[in-house]
């Protein structure tokens, strides 16, 4: 009897032990459950702050061709007031720390053309809150941005933007001058057609000087010459055309047979037009178109 009692505790000692390994092995097991856990959380907010700051970059592209045109965004605010990222949750990172954005430009040539270049960088401090990176404040340090620690960001250049928009300025100047220059050929053979016919037009002769000296090309208000331009309708005033006035280059395009947008360029500055730009008053006459957002570009 004593012997089968002493086995019976020693067999409960035993199960006692297991039980305690096996709360152990679960305390552990759950403890590591946790860690995945929160490791994939942060992995999740990781992927939305590389999602966040390519929404953010995306958006401040969208300001720069639409609404600044020649200016950068001052902040990140202004894109969410602007209607330019629709998710309020952008506003800050999966952290909530605001999101760190700083820029800066540069004064460079595309095709022989002054431009400026804006640079901007969107970057989250990461999980642990501190701002690793360097702060930008030229080009060379734009250039050699990266994102440290555990920082995570994105860059921003508008230099496709300007190509883009040197292309067109090209093609758009090229159109304007090719119209005006073919206006001026056909009403030189309109006049030559009426001039030497019996009798002459009333137009063919002014100030003394025939049709052969007059200045084909429509009338610029930066031409103060006495040069004598050629109107058909001698019963009306000569249209005059005031460079640099929005009003007069889009009625100056419409009578050229253009759409009256080629009076702005592509960075908003609006067109000057010169009908005698060497200041003649006789053949052969030179024009020429500018576009300026400070005054004459000539």
């Amino acid at each position: 009897m004593n012997f089968l009692k002493c086995f019976r505790n020693q067999r409960g000692a035993m199960f006692g032990m297991d039980a305690r390994i096996a709360l152990i092995v679960a305390s552990v097991l759950a403890a590591t459950g946790g860690v995945t856990v929160m490791s994939r959380l942060d992995s999740s907010k990781s992927d939305g702050t590389e999602r966040g700051v390519s929404i953010l970059r995306d958006a401040l592209e969208a300001h720069y061709r639409t609404i600044g045109i020649s200016t950068i965004s001052a902040d990140i605010a202004t894109l969410f007031s602007n209607g330019l990222v629709a998710d309020s949750n952008l506003q800050t990172d999966p952290w909530t720390n605001a999101w760190h954005y700083n820029r800066t430009s540069s004064s460079e040539t595309i095709e022989g053309i002054p431009v400026t270049i804006h640079m901007a960088v969107i970057h989250s401090s990461g999980k642990d809150g501190i701002d690793d990176s360097v702060t930008i404040s030229n080009k060379t340090q734009y250039s050699a941005w990266a994102p440290a620690g555990d920082d995570i960001g994105i860059k921003f250049s508008t230099i496709s933007v300007e190509k883009e928009r040197v292309l067109e300025f090209r093609e758009q100047a090229k159109l304007v001058v090719d119209k005006i220059t073919a206006h001026e050929s056909g009403r030189y053979l309109v006049a030559n057609t009426t001039c030497t016919a019996t009798p002459a037009d009333a137009s063919c002769s002014d100030s003394g000087k025939s049709y052969t000296q007059y200045n084909y090309y429509p009338k610029s208000s930066l031409d103060s010459t006495s040069a004598v331009y050629y109107d058909p309708d001698v019963s009306s005033e000569q249209q005059t055309y005031t460079a640099g006035n929005l009003a007069d280059m889009q009625q100056l395009l419409t009578d050229i047979g253009l759409p009256t947008s080629m009076a702005t360029d592509p960075w908003g500055r609006v067109m000057y037009f010169d009908s005698n730009i060497t200041s003649r008053e006789i053949p052969p006459f030179t024009a020429s178109i500018c576009y300026s957002s400070g005054g004459s570009c000539f």
